[in-house]
């Protein structure tokens, strides 16, 4: 495991996740056991993204498609899914959240620091699709966010190049419409749209690393479960 992985992370996961079941505060939480187990700031983003309540963990879990059927129309979360794979290309730690979504512990959400691995990451996202055989790809991203416009257009040119039907649609907030969406899937691992979604999700930016890169991440829930057998836990991949 990473050093975000602690032997002192595990006791801090482990009291973190019974707090919130307890129905204490998220924020209460996050500050209790970060103080008390002296996590740093990557370590309490790991436990605020990546471990949720039993019963919200069932529940999104539930909603998660576990894979796409050919010529399947789909709604993206375009900037939460092109900050994952940018955080993975740029080293962040990455991980299977306890509802089943990757999920990351970059810092750079709303601003894109390296505008290459950010247009490989959009020629990542469209070339995925392809290998799924999508029939149709609505890309939402959120307009407020630097230089939208000139990342739909990456965007428009990727699906192009790929043989996507689809748009890329500059909205004030994708959380909503992509959480909304009445097609056949929706890619997102937000908790919140995961939570209120109308469709099923996919994971895709998990799909795509898994896929292209061989990528392995550590399993938050096998995390959990191993300390409670006072097991080390293993990374998976």
């Amino acid at each position: 495991m990473s050093g975000a992985f602690s032997a002192s992370f595990s006791d801090a996961a482990q009291d973190y996740r019974l707090l919130l079941d307890k129905g204490y505060p998220v924020d209460a939480c996050i500050r209790l056991v970060g103080d008390r187990y002296r996590l740093d700031k990557v370590g309490r983003t790991i436990l605020f993204r990546g471990i949720l309540p039993e019963k919200l963990s069932l529940e999104n879990s539930q909603r998660r498609a576990t894979s796409l059927t050919p010529k399947t129309s789909i709604a993206i979360d375009g900037y939460n899914l092109l900050f994952t794979i940018t955080n993975y290309l740029r080293g962040h730690p990455l991980f299977i959240a306890t509802d089943g979504f990757l999920r990351d512990a970059g810092g750079a959400h709303g601003h894109v620091v390296d505008s290459g691995q950010f247009l490989t990451a959009i020629d990542e996202c469209c070339a995925g699709m392809e290998k799924l055989s999508v029939a149709r790809a609505q890309i939402f991203l959120d307009a407020p966010i630097s230089r939208s416009a000139e990342h739909a257009h990456a965007a428009r040119v990727a699906l192009s190049v790929h043989h996507i039907n689809g748009d890329v649609i500059l909205v004030p907030s994708a959380d909503t419409l992509v959480a909304g969406w009445e097609g056949d899937a929706a890619a997102s691992s937000d908790s919140v749209v995961i939570a209120n979604a109308h469709s099923p999700v996919f994971d895709l930016a998990r799909y795509i690393l898994e896929t292209r890169y061989s990528a392995g991440f550590p399993d938050l829930s096998v995390f959990l479960a191993a300390q409670d057998k006072n097991l080390r836990p293993t990374e998976r991949g």
